[in-house]
């Protein structure tokens, strides 16, 4: 019994010391807890961080969103205090070794971020550098101790506008209206806005003086027409104006102004002109044909100067002429008119402008002198003195060998 008793007094004794330990063990685990440094993945260890590093960036904006060498623009930095703590901001700055801060001094004593509260950075800088990719460093000094640091990526892109011409006649002719279209396409990586594009010229009606296009997308194609009646041979300076960001950029376009006949128009061609007697006047008469390729409306035939035209065909008036069409006309002219008299045929084409061409008409053949007209009749007069002497000399002879 007495072996039993100590063998049960054994082993409580080294129950009781592994539980000792145990509690050791879990209570030096529990003091490790509680002395740990900050751990931001968990909540513990978020309630014993510093302040200032539950404030982070949560947005970066840049305009304009890609830059051109020598642009001037902005970065603005949001950043966030996701803690519970407010924190106090000395100092905010951006720098690179590249890209120009212009706003140096702009956040030299900041404050407080509160909360759950959010807070803008904006900088101006200038792009003064070639074509590539910068990283300029946004620092946020913190009052009491840390900071933060965090690279803006910020691109600089040459990518230029583009102003084409896409659809124009393929001549001009004076005083008729002709449409031309342009084509603005934008092959930068980022929109651009405001953009006007406006013809510069003189002599010569352009409609409309500028078009208007408030913003034009990446990738994105305008098509611009423009109505232009030229007067004379002239060049059109197009120039299109645009903002990238606050940075005001140009293209031009020059397009020239040469007259040439039009193949396409409208061409009353006047023939087969005939002219006779009628009466005190002059008939004129012929063939006016449509050999152009377009309509010859409100088309007229009358005697120019310094023809004399009297009524009843002082103007003849044909109309419509569609493109091979033909009609007859007939004029009266005075005979007091020269020998050769303009026949002029006038017509309009679909924009209401006036053209005429003029073609000869020699009516020598059917003027009747009234000069000469007395004297015509002489030679029949002697003829006729001739032939009664001769009946009379014949009668005579005959007579007179009739006595004897």
């Amino acid at each position: 019994m007495k072996t039993t008793s100590k063998e049960s007094l054994s082993y409580e004794r080294r129950f009781l010391l592994k539980i000792s330990i145990t509690l050791i063990i879990v209570s030096s685990m529990a003091f490790t807890a509680l002395a740990a440094p900050t751990d931001t993945s968990g909540s513990t260890a978020t309630s014993l961080s510093p302040a200032y590093t539950q404030v982070t960036v949560s947005d970066v904006t840049l305009d304009p969103r890609t830059f051109a060498t020598g642009d001037e623009g902005t970065i603005t930095v949001i950043v966030q205090n996701t803690g519970t703590q407010s924190v106090t901001i000395r100092r905010a700055t951006l720098y690179d070794k590249d890209i120009t801060l212009l706003s140096s001094t702009t956040y030299d004593s900041v404050g407080s971020i509160g909360a759950g509260n959010q807070m803008p950075f904006t900088f101006t800088v200038k792009a003064d550098v070639p074509e590539g990719i910068y990283y300029p460093v946004f620092s946020l000094e913190f009052q009491d101790t840390g900071f933060l640091r965090y690279p803006v990526k910020l691109e600089v892109k040459n990518s230029p506008v583009v102003l084409s011409v896409t659809d124009k006649p393929d001549t001009f002719v004076p005083g008729k209206k002709s449409v031309v279209t342009l084509s603005l396409s934008n092959l930068r990586t980022n929109a651009i806005k405001n953009v006007i594009v406006s013809p510069n010229a003189s002599d010569i009606e352009i409609i409309p003086q500028n078009i208007v296009i408030n913003s034009l997308d990446p990738g994105q194609t305008v098509k611009l027409p423009f109505s232009i009646t030229p007067k004379s041979p002239t060049d059109i300076d197009f120039e299109a104006v645009y903002l990238n960001g606050p940075n005001t950029h140009q293209v031009g376009l020059i397009l020239p102004i040469q007259f040439n006949n039009d193949k396409t128009q409208s061409d009353p061609v006047i023939s087969n002109i005939v002219s006779a007697p009628d009466g005190n006047h002059i008939r004129i008469t012929g063939d006016v044909t449509n050999s152009g390729l377009q309509d010859a409306k409100s088309v007229t035939v009358a005697s120019g100067s310094p023809a004399i035209p009297v009524d009843p065909f002082k103007v003849y008036a044909v109309g419509l002429l569609k493109p091979d069409d033909f009609s007859s006309f007939e004029l009266t002219v005075s005979s007091e008119s020269p020998d050769e008299v303009p026949v002029i045929v006038s017509y309009k084409d679909q924009d209401g402008n006036t053209y005429s061409r003029s073609t000869a008409a020699d009516i020598s053949a059917a003027k009747t002198p009234k000069s000469n007209s007395s004297l015509s009749y002489i030679p029949w007069i002697i003829v006729g003195i001739i032939a009664i002497i001769v009946v009379f000399v014949i009668g005579y002879q005959y007579t007179k060998r009739r006595k004897q």
